[in-house]
């Protein structure tokens, strides 16, 4: 018998930007107007978005506004996968 579990997958579409002005990277959630996150290098931008998204979705539940269907049952502490898609 297998005893593995497998964990609902969200795969959530990002894109990203590079500031030259600023010297940052830009990562933003498609799903959710405003959820951005900003690294000196991508790989700490993209670190930093996950947070940003449970961040907001929280705030959406706490305020009772509607959140894209696509996040409406995210599970908060489960893992995200962001997908990058052409900006």
């Amino acid at each position: 018998m297998n005893n593995l579990a497998l964990l609902d997958e969200v795969v959530i579409p990002v894109t990203i930007d590079y500031l030259e002005e600023d010297r940052i990277y830009q990562v933003s959630c498609l799903w959710l107007p405003g959820a951005h996150a900003w690294g000196e290098s991508l790989d700490e931008a993209m670190q930093a978005i996950p947070d940003t998204i449970r961040a907001m979705v929280e705030a959406y539940r706490e305020k009772g506004s509607a959140l894209p269907i696509q996040l409406e049952s995210l599970d908060l502490d489960s893992p995200l996968t962001l997908r990058v898609v052409p900006g």
